[in-house]
């Protein structure tokens, strides 16, 4: 391989890096601002009762347990996670609890 092509693959390379570590840190805000609308579902009742049958039913948001997921995975590759993700792993157990 001559030098000039050596300089062009390595730019190229450099360039395909940057978009990447970009990409990466604007997914990882989007995720952050997401944390908190997932959040919002903790606000509803988790017990309700069905309007026609009049059954009792748990209302877990299933975006919890999306978020519980996410938060766990991007632990395991050492991203940092907002504290409410955190918080909210914490009390996976019991999440799951209700949910199963």
């Amino acid at each position: 391989m001559n030098s000039k092509e050596s300089k062009r693959i390595v730019r190229v390379y450099n360039k395909v890096a940057r978009a990447l570590v970009e990409f990466e840190t604007l997914w990882q805000m989007a995720w952050s601002r997401s944390v908190e609308a997932s959040k919002a579902g903790l606000q509803a009742a988790l017990v309700v009762r069905h309007p026609r049958t009049g059954k009792l039913f748990v209302n877990l948001d299933h975006e919890i347990l999306q978020l519980i997921r996410e938060a766990k995975c991007l632990q395991r590759i050492q991203v940092d996670i907002p504290e409410s993700a955190r918080m909210v792993l914490l009390q996976e157990d019991k999440f799951k609890e209700y949910h199963a």
